[in-house]
């Protein structure tokens, strides 16, 4: 009832006004906890893309050089060690939220803030007048064109961050994304693109994978990045850039990365053998075909890479017919299920995925309507080829649980399983209920049921 009325408050509400309201709620905050984003230096984060896993590496580089540091992101917030909760499906707080996490790591003696600054956030004023003494750009696709509309409309919502940067402060842009880099320089202009540090994957050398980390030099001085996926190089160089505009030498980062514990739910590691067992957040096309490249690294012999994702539901339409096709293209086998469905239907979603996959060459090999189904279903995993595709249509929490059972079924010695979409997240939203998941969680059932036990 709650979310109807929200969802009927903005249709006969102008997003002008709305505006102005979180303007005014941001100003109520900041009046009432003492304008604390003026007694810390701010650092803000945004891209389609890396977003929380560059806001995670500022953090840590930060705070391993010994800077009092905090974070607001997509994951959690931290002051310091202390961890506080945000809600779910956020990345930037609402206003009034906001001034009172930054007040909190005021009186934690925060010194830095990293914020994680999504294009809603920012074109919905969700930041007030908050200014950063450096921002980070780590790229610009296409993604929320359900809100945005176009790229352009959207690469603008990202362009305020720039603009809500000092006069003196700094802008670190991904050179490697040139459509991006383009736009950027000349939307904003010489004022601001003068004022830009870039950064590019194609100023490393000696790029390597060993042992889980990805080995590269920059400049003189070697790093090496305890994580998997070669885009993360990217999201390291610009952690890099930001702490050496704030004073810390490379070297003292090169330490630090070493150290970095990555985070939950981006290409986290669940099991290893037989086969390999990874949960990602990818949820836009983009991030899926840098997650599957990255999975297909890692698949053995002949080895199959078996993904598990859907798409949400009251968002871009577009992504879905996409992400089907980028599933069949960079995966072997792929198992649609559900992400968020919401008040939509979720067979007619993932409708769509199929036609994107269908047109990649996937063969539809079954499609489960109920939990009985599944559990009727007899499987022979040696018949399994590559191109086939399986389809979860259940509207429940138990559809995403039977759907990666059901890869874990599948599976053998030298696959790998990747699920994607949920990531940290910790529920899955039917209609408008969010109900308690974690595809970790699904991931320990799915071992358990099949007697594994080397869940790490």
């Amino acid at each position: 009832m709650k979310n109807s009325l929200v969802m009927f408050l903005k249709l006969v509400i102008p997003e002008s006004l709305r505006k102005q309201w979180r303007y005014f709620l941001s100003f109520l905050g900041a009046v009432r906890y003492g304008f604390p984003a003026r007694k810390l230096k701010l650092i803000g984060v945004t891209g389609t893309s890396g977003k929380s896993t560059t806001t995670a590496m500022i953090y840590h580089l930060l705070s391993e050089s010994g800077l009092e540091v905090g974070m607001i992101s997509t994951v959690g917030a931290k002051a310091g060690k202390k961890v506080l909760e945000t809600g779910l499906h956020v990345t930037t707080p609402d206003p009034y939220e906001l001034q009172k996490i930054l007040a909190f790591m005021v009186k934690r003696k925060m010194e830095y803030v990293v914020i994680e600054a999504s294009s809603h956030a920012l074109a919905q004023g969700r930041l007030g007048k908050i200014e950063f003494e450096v921002s980070v750009f780590t790229n610009i696709k296409k993604d929320h064109l359900d809100w945005h509309k176009t790229w352009e409309n959207y690469a603008k919502s990202k362009a305020i961050l720039a603009k809500k940067t000092k006069p003196d402060g700094k802008i670190i842009v991904n050179r490697e994304d040139k459509e991006m880099y383009k736009f950027l320089s000349d939307y904003l202009g010489d004022t601001y693109s003068d004022r830009f540090i870039t950064y590019s994957f194609n100023e490393i050398l000696n790029i390597s994978e060993s042992g889980g980390y990805i080995n590269f030099r920059l400049d003189d001085t070697n790093f090496s990045l305890p994580m998997l996926g070669m885009y993360n190089v990217e999201n390291a160089l610009a952690a890099i850039n930001v702490a050496q505009v704030l004073g810390i030498d490379p070297k003292e980062s090169s330490k630090a990365l070493k150290t970095f514990p990555g985070i939950k739910g981006r290409m986290q590691i669940m099991q290893r053998e037989p086969f390999f067992v990874i949960v990602d957040f990818a949820h836009n096309n983009d991030s899926l075909i840098k997650s599957l490249q990255s999975a297909n690294k890692l698949k053995s012999g002949l080895g199959k890479v078996i993904t598990v994702f859907g798409s949400a539901g009251l968002r871009d339409v577009q992504k879905r017919y996409e992400m089907g096709e980028t599933g069949t293209k960079y995966a072997d086998v792929v198992i649609v299920t559900a992400e968020d469905p919401r008040v939509e239907s979720l067979k007619e979603i993932n409708d769509q995925i199929i036609k994107g996959a269908e047109k990649s060459g996937a063969n539809l090999i079954q499609r489960f309507k109920d939990h009985e189904e599944f559990e009727n279903y007899k499987v022979d995993k040696q018949k399994v080829n590559r191109g086939d595709l399986f389809v979860f249509d259940q509207e429940d929490v138990q559809n995403r649980y039977d759907a990666i059972e059901f890869a874990f079924k599948i599976a053998n010695e030298g696959d790998v399983i990747i699920t994607e979409g949920k990531g940290h997240e910790q529920s899955l939203c039917f209609g408008e209920t969010e109900y308690p998941f974690t595809d970790q969680e699904a991931v320990r059932r799915a071992i358990s049921a099949l007697g594994l036990d080397k869940a790490e």
